[in-house]
């Protein structure tokens, strides 16, 4: 179940940042943005700060079915502050990100959460060809209950004889806590605006979880067991072809270590992506990949890929279409996924001062030991209006689906199988206010 984190991680890796190159900021949040920023005369540091305050209603905070379910009301801030330098050759920056969110039922009340991203970057040019950079990530996060190493927990009578994986069997009361700790560094060597470049990446991520006394000693194992350290290293050649088209050529190494030795495993990865500006009005980002995945006692091989196209016709709306097709194990247990997944996302804005988003992500995803079959289903939607040069108003709403044929799977724990509760609908509603500082 820390697949889930782990294949989100990938998924990000190998799609996430070609959507973010292309994603379309109106010119109202371009508006708003633009206003954030104080210049320090004496230390020439450029500080942006905002809070965003929060209030809304969950229906299902726990990702229960039928008579579990628990809703609450909720408000939340999300601080945020950078700070960015440039000296010389050398460019800095330093983010911190926070979530404060409490739940007003008291059903849920101890489930709320307090949630820290620290973030830094120092880029040097050594010359006219080397330039290196370094990335630093430290978070203080959680997992819900009944999402993430506790998915399809639920809240059931354990008289019986029967192994159930109820959070009152591993006396878990409140969200599960954890540190997340990522370091990258990146050498390339090239001048930049080059027709080529050669970028050299190493970096290594670590997640732990907070493990209290107060659980039980089958759950602590458990967590234990689902920490892990990923390690790894590429190298790339990047062919700009022309100013609007460019090749990536990659071979990466990618080395997972958990605390049983039957779950460590190293992934061979050769990989080819481009990202070309079609036309004035749609850009395409591919890539297709092999993977190598090595287990202790297994292996498997397959061809992996995934598109996106932008369509902006005019300055004031776009639409994104995704693509997907994965073969994985997230959970390192060698009952391999194919994972199908799609999305679409239409942005518009409105009269210069409201803007809007509407996305539907679809996953298919079909287990070759247990032969079940789990979808999800995803829609967003938000309204934002521009209310003052400083102050803008946001109305989210998110639904959520999670079905599965095979709703009882069982979750290893401490030697034994513990009987879940698989699939969920969750709907989030909320308005927001944030606020440049």
């Amino acid at each position: 179940m820390i697949g889930a984190l782990k294949w989100k991680k990938d998924y990000l890796l190998l799609l996430g940042c070609m959507a973010a190159a292309y994603s379309m900021t109106t010119r109202a949040d371009s508006r708003f943005q633009d206003l954030t920023h104080h210049i320090d005369p004496l230390l020439g540091l450029d500080f942006t700060a905002s809070l965003t305050s929060d209030y809304g209603y969950n229906d299902n905070v726990l990702y229960q079915k039928d008579s579990n379910i628990i809703g609450s009301n909720y408000y939340s801030f999300q601080p945020s502050l950078s700070m960015e330098g440039h000296r010389n050759t050398k460019d800095f920056g330093f983010y911190y990100q926070g979530d404060y969110r409490n739940y007003t039922n008291n059903q849920v009340s101890a489930d709320s959460y307090a949630d820290h991203q620290l973030s830094g970057v120092f880029n040097w040019e050594l010359g006219l060809r080397h330039h290196v950079e370094f990335e630093g990530n430290y978070g203080i996060g959680h997992e819900a209950r009944g999402e993430g190493v506790t998915r399809g927990f639920f809240f059931g009578d354990n008289s019986t004889n029967a192994k159930l994986a109820t959070f009152d069997a591993f006396n878990i009361e409140h969200e599960i806590g954890n540190v997340n700790t990522d370091f990258e560094a990146t050498y390339t060597y090239g001048a930049k605006g080059a027709k080529g470049n050669i970028l050299v990446n190493l970096g290594q991520k670590k997640l732990d979880y907070d493990i209290l006394n107060s659980y039980a000693y089958e759950f602590q194992d458990y967590l234990e067991n689902e920490q892990f350290t990923e390690t790894h290293a590429s190298i790339n050649f990047r062919h700009h072809y022309t100013d609007k088209t460019r090749f990536d050529y990659t071979l990466m190494y990618r080395s997972f270590d958990y605390l049983d030795p039957e779950r460590c495993n190293d992934e061979y990865i050769a990989l080819f992506s481009i990202i070309s500006q079609l036309t004035g009005k749609s850009k395409i980002a591919a890539r297709v990949y092999y993977l190598d995945n090595k287990m202790p006692d297994r292996s498997i091989t397959s061809v992996n890929w995934d598109v996106m196209y932008k369509w902006q016709p005019v300055d004031y709306s776009s639409l994104v279409l995704k693509t997907l097709s994965v073969l994985k194990d997230p959970d390192n247990t060698g009952d391999y996924i194919q994972s199908y997944q799609s999305s679409i996302a239409l942005q518009h804005q409105f009269l210069g001062h409201v803007s809007s988003q509407l996305a539907y992500h679809y996953v298919h995803e079909k287990y070759q030991i247990r032969k079940a079959t789990d979808q999800y289903n995803y829609v967003n939607f938000s309204l934002n209006y521009l209310f003052r040069p400083k102050v803008k108003l946001t109305l989210d709403y998110k639904y959520s689906l999670y079905r599965t044929d095979d709703s009882t799977n069982p979750a290893y724990i401490n030697g034994a199988d513990y009987q879940r509760d698989l699939g969920y609908k969750q709907n989030e509603i909320g308005l927001s206010v944030n606020l440049v500082i």
